[in-house]
Order: C-alpha cells, then sequence, then structure tokens
C-alpha cells in the first residue's frame, strides 16, 4: 500500500506471497517431489521504502500439520527502487514426519515505484530458487500494480496482474491480484488480499494489523486456498517492521 502495505516476502503472504517443481514438471509431480513442503501463498510487500530504510517481514503460515516460515528484508534505493531478499516457505515444523527439512526458497525482490499524488503504479519480480528435497527449481514471481491511497478513508487499494511460472504456482500461470486496506477502530487496520486462479498460488487472505510497539506491527489472519489442497484454510501470524 502506500502507507504500511502487507508482503508475503515474504505479505504475501502475499505473500508473497505460496509445493514448488521445475517448469516442466505437473502440479502432481510438484507436490511428489516436495510433499513436505507447503505452497507460497504470501504476495510480496508491494510498498515502497524509504531511501535508505530497511524494512522487515516475518509471517508464519499454520497449517493443520505444519508451520512455515517466510521472512523478507526490503531496502529502499533512490529513484524509486526497492531491493530485497525473502527466504520463503522454510517448514519448521511438521506432525506428520518425525522430522523436516527447513529448504526455504531463496528469492531476490526488485521492484520499481512511479509516485504521482495519492496514486503508484508498481511493477516488480521475485526470482530466485527452491531448495526441494530431490531438487533445486528456479521460480519467478512477476506482477504490475497500480494503487491508491483514499486519505478522506485513509484507506489503500491495489488492483494488478501477476505471472507465476510452473515451478512456483503448479503450471504457468497469469492472473488477477486485489488488496484493500483499511481502518477499523483507532490503530487497528483489516488487510484483504486476493490472488485469482486454481493454481498453487490462489488464495484469499484477511488479515487484522495492529502496532504494538515503536515501528513494530502485529498481524494475525486466515488464509482460504482457491483449490483445495489438505486445508480449507491456513492461520496466519505476521510481525512486521517498517
Amino acid at each position: 500500500m502506500v502507507n504500511d502495505g502487507c508482503k508475503a516476502k515474504i505479505s504475501a503472504g502475499s505473500f508473497m506471497l505460496l509445493a514448488l517443481l521445475a517448469a516442466n514438471l505437473s502440479a502432481k509431480e510438484r507436490a511428489d517431489a516436495g510433499q513436505h513442503k507447503k505452497p507460497v501463498r504470501n504476495m510480496p510487500e508491494i510498498d515502497v521504502t524509504d531511501v535508505g530504510t530497511v524494512d522487515i517481514e516475518q509471517e508464519t503460515n499454520i497449517f493443520t500439520s505444519a508451520a512455515v516460515a517466510n521472512l523478507s528484508a526490503n531496502y529502499g534505493l533512490a529513484s524509486g527502487w526497492d531491493l530485497g531478499l525473502s527466504l520463503l516457505n522454510g517448514q519448521f515444523v511438521s506432525t506428520a514426519v518425525p522430522s523436516v527439512s527447513f529448504q526455504p526458497d531463496v528469492m531476490l525482490n526488485v521492484e520499481k515505484h512511479w509516485l504521482a499524488h495519492d496514486t503508484q503504479l508498481i511493477a516488480g519480480t521475485q526470482s530466485g530458487l527452491g531448495l526441494l528435497t530431490q531438487a533445486t527449481v528456479f521460480m519467478s514471481f512477476s506482477y504490475l500494480e497500480y494503487q491508491r491511497h483514499l486519505p478522506g478513508w485513509d484507506t489503500d487499494i491495489d488492483t494488478g496482474l501477476y505471472y507465476a511460472n510452473a515451478a512456483l504456482a503448479g503450471f504457468q500461470s497469469v492472473g488477477l491480484h486485489m488488496n484493500i486496506e483499511a481502518p477499523i477502530i483507532e490503530k487497528l487496520r483489516i488487510n484483504g488480499d486476493y490472488l485469482s486462479g486454481s493454481n498453487a498460488l490462489g488464495a484469499a487472505t484477511v488479515k487484522l494489523l495492529y502496532p504494538v510497539v515503536g515501528d513494530w506491527r502485529l498481524g494475525l489472519g486466515v488464509q482460504r486456498p482457491n483449490v483445495y489442497a489438505g486445508d480449507h484454510w491456513v492461520g496466519l501470524v505476521g510481525i512486521y517492521w517498517h
């Protein structure tokens, strides 16, 4: 968002962003190769980072039998550029198997922002390597977003398009992204995020955001995948430092 957006650099999630396979593998093969990893559904932050400052976000996805960590750090460069590094989809708890390998997806995040009053146009990409038990695969997620801040309501609205390769989404996918963040009472805000598509990324996320101390915010929410893959609902706990 123009002010305090959410990540998966993760939002996402939402997010950034969400199991991962090589681009030439089918969704079923993807699940077989990474059977102990959960899909990344957290969106990248898609938010401007002030020049010379760092934003850090940690989101944990809580599944029925596992917990998955998504950590991102982003740095604001001059001329509207943001550069970041994310360790996503790192499973650190499982009740289904006696031990799990953390094996995060290592992603480089690059965004370009064009600002104009209360609006901005953003182009970005999140690309890197998915570390699976049987293989290392290249993943890529790109997006183009239009954001608008409504000062009268202190509300942020995003609409955009995304492209994800087969290693990330199960098959090459193009879809829509929508996000809205608005105040509820005092400092409490609600954030709703939606990625279209019947793939490993498609999902709806709703979370509450509240400042806890200093520049830290706490997020609590739920995600609902568009396609059932073992969990109809996924819990989300996030901590954000801007």
